[in-house]
């Protein structure tokens, strides 16, 4: 006997809906379970999808795909071969290593001076160094071991000091010893303030795991990005294709829309953050050229502070910590700007990260991403800090495009449904209340 159409449907949906249920249940715990190959999945992803259009551009119709993503690989490792080897002419060799770390343990533990007003005789500073000073001894203290020279390096720097070596001149060699008194004078400070609150010195944290195996474990955990890369280039759209073929027929239009308005919006970010951060870093880099920084060093932070700027709030300060760090080893200046001088170096430090970021924030990101990420600064704060809390740095990086893709599929789901009439708004005009009221909240 046949049974009535309105049973059938109620049975589909019943199979739907608990699929779908255990279906995200299964997602959300391998996403929990599995989270730190989250990023590595994701950004294989995005290269593969920032990728794809190079192979899309070859019009050599007889060409196989294949061979089109092979030429395109090994245009990528040559462009990755070639930039490894620009940023291997910048790095500091391990002789200006040695001395670098020198003069920024020196000039870290001047400055401290300089702003708390220390008196080295009398080892008292201003009214609140000396409120501070239990705290503030301990903090510097394992700051210059962290910045200090090991016993290997120690030696290393002494014998080239011996046989001449014009890197290490006397003023720096100063600055050698009077890191070792620092440090001995820094010991004695904490090791009195030790004794009068022993409860201060409560237990050791527990003993941290290899180096080696946790070396080896992110790299085991990394080592799936190429391979999710490579993958990803070689798909022709069967893995969407897929996912489609899931969607039931009533609804495959609107899951088409969907995903149509999703890659657009992805396409968008993408293509829009790049141009961002890359002018964000040219604009940082010619700003600390002015003010004096060499070359290659402002251009090396330039690149440091695009990068990091697809991280909201995060990468200006990167930005900045990165040039107050190398402006407080440099000696000697010769601005194109006539008035900065080393004393004033901070502040125009400062100023420029300052003036990136407002061109950012009031120029490119307005013309460059356009509504591409229109949203509310709350929900960016919120976004931002959530990320980081559940997904740690991983979180905090694809916050921003896992809300802007989650408003683009709620923005269109709701769009499509009331077109195609699969559901109704009571007392709503041409647009749907509850999407007004998701677009205000968003953006």
């Amino acid at each position: 006997m046949k049974q009535p159409r309105s049973a059938q449907k109620i049975r589909a949906w019943i199979v739907y809906g608990v699929s779908g249920i255990a279906t995200a249940s299964l997602l959300i715990y391998l996403l929990w379970s599995l989270r730190s190959l989250v990023l590595p999945i994701i950004l294989g992803a995005l290269l593969a999808y920032i990728c794809k259009p190079l192979i899309y551009r070859f019009n050599v119709r007889w060409l196989p795909n294949s061979a089109k993503v092979v030429i395109v690989l090994f245009g990528i490792i040559g462009a990755i071969s070639i930039a490894t080897q620009k940023i291997k002419e910048m790095v500091p060799s391990e002789k200006e290593q040695l001395v670098l770390q020198v003069r920024l343990q020196y000039k870290t533990n001047e400055k401290f001076k300089s702003v708390w007003e220390i008196d080295a005789k009398t080892g008292k500073g201003n009214v609140a160094y000396n409120i501070l000073k239990n705290e503030l001894d301990p903090f510097m203290l394992n700051l210059n071991k962290l910045l200090s020279l090991s016993p290997e390096q120690r030696a290393k720097f002494r014998e080239m000091y011996r046989t001449g070596d014009q890197l290490i001149t006397d003023k720096f060699y100063s600055y050698y010893i009077a890191n070792l008194k620092e440090m001995k004078h820094q010991k004695e400070e904490v090791d009195k303030i030790l004794e009068r609150n022993p409860a201060s010195n409560g237990a050791e944290d527990a003993e941290s795991k290899s180096i080696i195996l946790a070396l080896l474990n992110t790299l085991s955990t990394w080592l799936l990005l190429p391979f999710v890369f490579i993958f990803l280039l070689f798909d022709e759209g069967q893995i969407s294709k897929f996912f489609v073929r899931l969607v039931p027929n009533n609804l495959f239009e609107l899951t088409l829309s969907i995903v149509d308005e999703v890659d657009t919006a992805i396409g968008k970010y993408l293509r829009g953050t790049l141009l961002e951060c890359s002018l964000v870093g040219i604009t940082l880099g010619l700003g600390l050229l002015f003010i004096g920084f060499d070359t290659d060093v402002a251009i090396a932070i330039g690149i440091v502070a695009g990068i990091t700027n697809a991280i909201p709030f995060l990468g200006p300060a990167i930005g900045l910590g990165v040039g107050l760090g190398y402006g407080l080893v440099l000696e000697e200046i010769d601005p194109i700007i006539p008035f900065i001088t080393t004393d004033n170096l901070f502040i125009a430090i400062f100023v420029c990260v300052l003036i990136a970021q407002l061109l950012d924030n009031m120029v490119f990101q307005p013309i460059v991403l356009g509504s591409a990420v229109n949203l509310h600064p709350l929900v960016v704060i919120i976004g931002v800090m959530g990320g980081s809390v559940i997904f740690g740095f991983a979180g905090m990086l694809l916050a921003i495009p896992s809300i802007v893709i989650f408003k683009v599929i709620i923005e269109t789901l709701f769009k499509e449904l009331k077109a195609y009439r699969i559901i109704s708004c009571l007392n709503c005009g041409s647009k749907s209340k509850c999407t007004r009221i998701f677009s205000l909240a968003f953006g």
